[in-house]
């Protein structure tokens, strides 16, 4: 039994200090909240095309798009309150998004043709009606495209909160329907057309990593370009690129930019300053259908799959290392932004011979993996509390609200996901030693037969550490949690001192 045993520790010792590197890829596969998107819109007057699960699995599995653009035309409430039957019709398709492992950019509008958009009262009692539905939808909802205000709901050509040459008062109204767009999903950022209305929304300091995602309205500001790479202003986009560009670099660093092209401009749409603008800014979507010729002219110049990958963020991991039962994992964000929607990320153990899984919380904001950097995790094994076994381990970024492996994230490896479950395989084998009751106090001293070598940590019911030595003529008698820590072993054991 002893031989068993000290060939057991022999095992253990071997594994426990091990380093797996990983082979990073180019595929083209589906992650959640990012990429290309598909436009979609129902409509309020005539026929409503409600969302349709095949079609948005077949979004997921034939075009590996996992984002689509939702707009809504209230064009039928432009004086009157939202319909029960619209405001239904509208939770019917993100419970069918919900189903799909889809997600929306959400966006309302009035008008399509002119400028004929609602008042500022009416918008406000509109959005008020949605919140209802929003609010307890946001985990289909990624984000939120301001909308509202004008033809399209871009901000632009509106009746009532003015074209050009904004007055005083066209800025007071547009600031406080921004404000309360806001509200449709508080849990979540929301994309303005301009720099320049985002500033001011939230005031012209850009957010840092000090206060980034604290929930303020600055912290939640972001861009939705409607004419991506279009001229050199993008059609209005920019009013002042000395004063947009360096807000905007910033300001999307810890939040995002999306949007779409409408125009064809080989200075601005060419492959060499698309890759740079949408690395600088940040790009967490565009548009998978315009503008055409621009999509086209990326093809033909060869950047157009890499602008597919490089959209939000894209992880790789590079190597994992275990040693004294530290386990590092050393991975990169090859994106072009972050991840901005709140995850945890797990270290998921599995029992080689039962198959139980143990999860374990990493001390980590997936959120700062940010893009263009390399990170590393760090975790001490021996802070599980796992049963002896030998354990197969894997890295799990889940969904916060949805379970399951649809809104998981996945590495850019070979051979690493796990589509069954969500999981990123570390290829990683950790080892338990089940040393059972051999464990004992003998003349107030610590005894643990066959291992000489150990760190003891003695814990009161409470949790509370009350030793670290194996004399426990201090204790009193009472039960306690026992556990040991080597290089070789984690194991945890309740003991009692008579």
């Amino acid at each position: 039994m002893k031989k068993a045993l000290l060939l057991l520790l022999f095992i253990v010792g071997t594994v426990q200090s091990q380093t797996v590197n990983y082979t990073a890829n180019t595929v083209n596969f589906c992650n959640p909240e990012r990429g290309f998107y598909k436009y979609t819109i129902g409509r309020s007057l005539g026929t409503f095309s409600p969302l349709v699960q095949t079609t948005l699995l077949g979004y997921r599995n034939t075009d590996k798009v996992t984002l689509i653009l939702r707009m809504y035309s209230l064009d039928a409430f432009k004086t009157t309150p939202i319909s029960a039957d619209f405001l239904s019709k509208i939770e019917n398709d993100f419970a069918i998004m919900r189903s799909s492992g889809v997600k929306c950019v959400l966006r309302f509008r009035y008008t399509d043709v002119d400028g004929e958009d609602a008042t500022k009262a009416q918008i406000i009692a509109h959005i008020e009606q949605l919140m209802a539905v929003t609010i307890p939808n946001q985990d289909v909802i990624s984000s939120v495209s301001a909308g509202f205000i004008g033809q399209y709901g871009e901000w632009y050509k509106s009746n009532n909160f003015g074209t050009e040459n904004l007055t005083a008062q066209n800025l007071i109204d547009r600031k406080e329907i921004g404000l309360k767009i806001m509200e449709l999903a508080p849990d979540r950022m929301v994309a303005f057309r301009t720099p320049f209305i985002q500033r001011s929304i939230a005031g012209n300091t850009p957010i840092v990593v000090s206060n980034a995602y604290d929930g303020s309205i600055k912290s939640r500001i972001a861009l939705h370009n409607d004419a991506v790479l279009s001229s050199d202003s993008d059609y209005g986009t920019y009013t002042n690129t000395a004063t947009d560009y360096p807000y905007l670099e910033a300001q999307s660093k810890y939040t995002y930019s999306g949007g779409e092209s409408n125009d064809l401009d080989p200075t601005y749409s060419n492959c060499t300053n698309a890759l740079y603008t949408l690395d600088r800014f940040h790009y967490n979507y565009l548009n998978s259908g315009y503008f055409p010729a621009v999509l086209t002219l990326w093809k033909d110049e060869g950047c157009f799959n890499e602008i597919q990958r490089r959209l939000g963020y894209r992880y790789e991991l590079i190597s994992s290392t275990i040693t004294n039962n530290n386990l590092s994992i050393n991975f990169r964000n090859v994106g072009f932004a972050n991840l901005f929607n709140e995850r945890n990320a797990y270290i998921v153990f599995r029992n080689f011979n039962t198959g139980d899984e143990h999860t374990s919380q990493l001390n980590t904001d997936p959120r700062l993996w940010r893009a263009g950097t390399s990170n590393q995790l760090v975790k001490n094994l021996t802070d599980v509390n796992l049963p002896g076994g030998n354990y197969h381990l894997f890295l799990n970024v889940p969904d916060k609200v949805i379970a399951g492996p649809l809104n998981a994230i996945q590495f850019a490896n070979n051979n690493v996901w796990e589509p069954i479950k969500g999981y990123n395989d570390l290829k990683q084998m950790y080892v338990v030693a089940n040393l059972g009751t051999t464990a004992f106090i003998e003349n107030n001293t610590l005894m643990v037969p066959n291992l000489n070598d150990y760190k003891v940590h003695l814990f009161d019911l409470t949790g509370r550490l009350v030793s670290n030595s194996r004399d426990v003529s201090n204790l009193q008698k009472a039960v306690y949690i026992l556990k040991i820590q080597s290089d070789k072993v984690n194991f945890t054991q309740k003991i009692f001192k008579q």
